[in-house]
């Protein structure tokens, strides 16, 4: 076998290619990764991964196409915590904790979006755009509306949003990516901290 990761298991030849896939952009990136490769971790004939997809990139496009749908559902239950909910701390945890989740069920996803991103190809734009961008802006649309009742200073609504995703993406990114990293606390804990950070800063609050 030309890798070392285990094959997986899957039913249906279509989602052990995938799952085959995934597993090998995740550890070797696009341009590491061969079909040949694909085919050996999936136990199945190379000719059958171009009856299922066109070519590599395909394949490729058919893994982000499919982190993109779960962002309807993911921006679906965010909205409905904006809305039963006026405390912005318990909102900001949910956003926290959705993005918790989201990296809990799929690590190797997060691997492969930066394995897109540093080999600079055209599919990296079309998560971004369709993915984190869209995320941001509801993040960004959600503190334009609190500051608009009167809840936070005004500021740039995106750059806010980005704020507080970056911290939460560092976060799990480190813990993911270097596996030598201390471990941070449990994930409630973090997340509290994390919200308690963007919304009050650092300095002593007045009493």
């Amino acid at each position: 076998m030309s890798t070392s990761l285990r094959p997986v298991r899957a039913s249906g030849s279509r989602d052990k290619i995938i799952a085959s896939a995934t597993s090998l952009f995740a550890a070797r990136g696009f341009k590491g990764t061969t079909t040949r490769m694909i085919a050996d971790l999936a136990q199945v004939n190379e000719a059958l991964i171009y009856r299922h997809f066109p070519n590599k990139r395909g394949l490729y496009a058919a893994i982000i196409e499919k982190k993109i749908e779960t962002l309807v559902p993911l921006l679906n239950r965010l909205r409905q915590a904006a809305e039963t909910s006026e405390s912005m701390e318990t909102v900001l945890r949910e956003i926290a904790r959705e993005m918790f989740a989201s990296v809990e069920e799929d690590p190797q996803f997060l691997r492969i979006f930066y394995f897109s991103g540093l080999e600079g190809h055209d599919l990296s734009r079309m998560f971004f755009e369709a993915y984190i961008e869209t995320f941001n802006q509801y993040l960004g649309s959600y503190f334009l509306s609190k500051s608009r009742e009167g809840m936070i200073r005004r500021m740039d609504p995106m750059l806010a949003a980005r704020a507080f995703a970056g911290i939460v993406l560092h976060n799990l990114v480190v813990q993911t990516i270097f596996p030598e990293a201390e471990r941070m606390p449990d994930g409630k804990k973090t997340i509290d901290s994390f919200v308690d950070l963007f919304l009050y800063g650092i300095l002593r609050r007045p009493s």
